[in-house]
Order: C-alpha cells, then structure tokens, then sequence
C-alpha cells in the first residue's frame, strides 16, 4: 500500500512540474518601451543644441527596431540617437516612435522640452512641486516653467527669496532642513538641519533673521550665520501646528495661520502674542500691503482664500472652489495679483487682490506649492 502511495504522490508531483512548464501556458514575451533622456547646451538659451540619448527597452524577441523622431518644431528624424538645433525659444513636445519587425508593435513616447529665451524680461517666479524647483517669468506671454537644476528636497511645501541677497530658500519637511542656492541653483547648501517639520519662511530685512514653522512654534535664525544649528524659538506651545507665516514690515508683526485652527500675531521684538482668528484653519498666509491674505479650510474639496484687516477684522472671501490646502501664496507688485496653487488640479491660479479677473496662469506636472515672485527683470 505504501508503494502505491509512493506512486501516486510521485506522478502527482510529475504532473505538477510538468504542467507548469507546459508549451500551453507560455510566459508572455516582453514589450517594447521607447524612452530617452537628452541634454542641453548653452545653458538652455535659443539658439541650443539638444542631444538625445535613445534608452528604449527593446526585447531580442521583437525584431529588428526603426526609430521615428519628432522634434516638435516641424523637423523630424529616423537616427537612433540625433542631434539637433533649436534656433527658437518655446516649448516642444519632442516623440520617439519605436516599430518593430516580429511583433509588429508600435510604441511612443513623448517629453516636452524648453528652450529658454535670452531676451525674455518680467518678474521672476518660482514654485516646487515637492522634489523640484521651477523658474519661470511673468510677462505678456504664456508661462513657460523650467526646472532648476541641482536642488531636489525629499519633500517641500514652501520657498521663500531673499531678494536682496538674491538667495533662494527651500524647506524640505522630508528631510528636517531648508536649503539655500542661487536662483539659478548654483551655491546650494544646507543653510539649517535638524528642524522639526519646516514648511512656510518668511524673511525679515531690518534684523537680518529668517523664520520659519515647526509642528509646535515658529523659529528664527540669522542670515549671515552660516552654523547649520544656529536658531532660537519665537514663538513656542502652538499646539495646533503652525504652516503659512509672513511678516509685516510697517508694524514689525510676524502673522501665521494653524494648521488644525488659529491665525496669529506677534510683534517682532518678542510681545503681544494674540489670537486674531480662532476658527480659521489653513496652510498659507501673506501679508500685502494692510490686509492679510490666507487660505481656509470649510469641508474636504472646499477650501477658500480670504483676507482681513491687519487686526483680523473686515473678512472678504478672495477665490472658492480650492481643492485642497494652499502651501504658498505670493503677491505680484508690478501688476498687483494674488497667485496661489490649487493643488487638486495642479493648476496655479492668480487674481485682482478683491478676487476680481480669477484665472488659471499655469498647469503645472505636479502640485504648485512654495510660490514666490522676485525682482523685476
């Protein structure tokens, strides 16, 4: 009997094995995938040489493989890896189409690329969409974004320009610091480390300090001192975390909104603490001119961006139908709008400061967060 067993059991396992490298069943063959990455020279400014660099994944098992490229300013080529000049500034949607001889695929791939203008003027702007840092200008064309190179924070909900330094300064909340470079990304550095979720900076001229929010308080540091550890506390026991700060210069207030609930006030030389608005509950504040911008929370898919008198009084709703939580709202002087990134649509907004001429000004590939306009160009 145990014979017979054995038997059976050993046909069992014949058939197992057998079954699973059964003709019947086969593995399918891999696909296709056109990719590629590609570099510019003269610093990304028309006229510029690109270089793609073809990285498809192409199977043994699909055939031989033509290339088709479209380089989005109506020149085209079949090389495998081209080269080519764009003599205009814009934006091009360049594609690679890879077609196959065996399995007759066709594949495509497509990436947008950015030649910059060199005689391009307005007022500098800036957004990060959590892991990278965007430039653009604002002027009398569409927006074209490009990525700053070199800085690339784990995960940043806000930025702030030192314009007279002409630093920029990016929080990462991933990784406990904010970073500082040059506008163009060059000279970056850990400014501070070791900081307690960082979100919302906002920079004080006449002392020379810079702060910004922790999970319980707001801290402040010098510009000029270069101990990633320098800092003190400003404000200290904000139970319901701190996000959106912004100082206001005539009266020396710092002003920040809670997260779960407050908008506050302190003077600059450390007194008069106060509690303007307790219910509100937002991510972003800036302070223009003597009114109060912030956005605030009502319901889940229903947030709002409002203002108030300095002392909190006189409310005025600026823009509804917002997402999701604004990290970052920034002012543009010269043409007096309010620009702010809805981040459910991936769409920067901007408007008249009464809330008047409400428009979308860019898509972005990710959600805009950390917006700041600098100086004149």
């Amino acid at each position: 009997m145990k014979k017979i067993l054995i038997l059976i059991l050993t046909g069992l396992c014949f058939a197992v094995v057998y079954n699973c490298e059964d003709d019947d069943f086969p593995v399918p063959p891999a696909s296709t995938v056109p990719q590629f990455t590609y570099t510019i020279d003269n610093e990304e400014y028309a006229p510029a040489t690109v270089t793609f660099t073809n990285t498809s994944i192409v199977p043994a098992t699909v055939g031989a493989v033509s290339y088709s490229w479209n380089f989005g300013d109506g020149s085209s080529s079949t090389e495998e890896s081209p080269v080519h000049l764009y003599e205009n500034p814009g934006a091009y949607t360049v594609s690679l189409v890879a077609v196959t001889s065996i399995s007759l695929e066709i594949r495509e791939t497509t990436k947008t690329i950015v030649i910059k203008d060199p005689n391009a003027t307005g007022l500098p702007i800036y957004f990060t969409d959590g892991a990278r840092v965007y430039e653009g200008l604002i002027n009398t064309q569409a927006p074209i974004f490009t990525q700053i190179a070199n800085i690339a924070p784990q995960s940043s909900y806000g930025m702030v320009l030192d314009t007279l330094n002409m630093k920029l300064y990016i929080s990462d909340l991933g990784a406990g610091k904010i970073l500082r470079a040059d506008p163009n990304g060059s000279n970056i550095t850990d400014f501070r480390t070791g900081l307690d979720q960082p979100n919302g900076m906002t920079i004080d001229y006449q002392d020379g300090k810079i702060y910004w929010d922790t999970s319980n308080g707001i801290q402040r540091a010098d510009l000029d001192n270069d101990d990633t550890n320098q800092k003190e506390n400003f404000v200290t026991g904000q139970s319901n975390d701190p996000e959106g700060l912004d100082i206001d210069v005539v009266n020396r207030k710092l002003y920040w909104v809670n997260y779960n609930g407050g908008l506050w006030s302190k003077n600059l030389d450390g007194t008069g603490e106060t509690m303007l608005l307790p219910e509100v509950e937002g991510g972003s504040l800036k302070v223009i001119g003597s009114r109060i911008f912030y956005d605030e929370y009502i319901g889940s898919g229903d947030i709002r961006l409002k203002s108030a008198d300095l002392d909190g009084g006189n409310v005025a709703t600026v823009a509804v139908g917002i997402g999701r939580v604004v990290y970052g709202i920034a002012y543009d002087p010269v043409n007096e709008k309010i620009y702010w990134g809805d981040r459910a649509t991936d769409v920067m907004m901007r408007a008249n400061l009464d809330g008047s001429q409400t428009e979308a000004f860019y898509a972005a590939s990710g959600d805009p967060r950390g917006i700041v306009i600098g100086k004149q160009q």
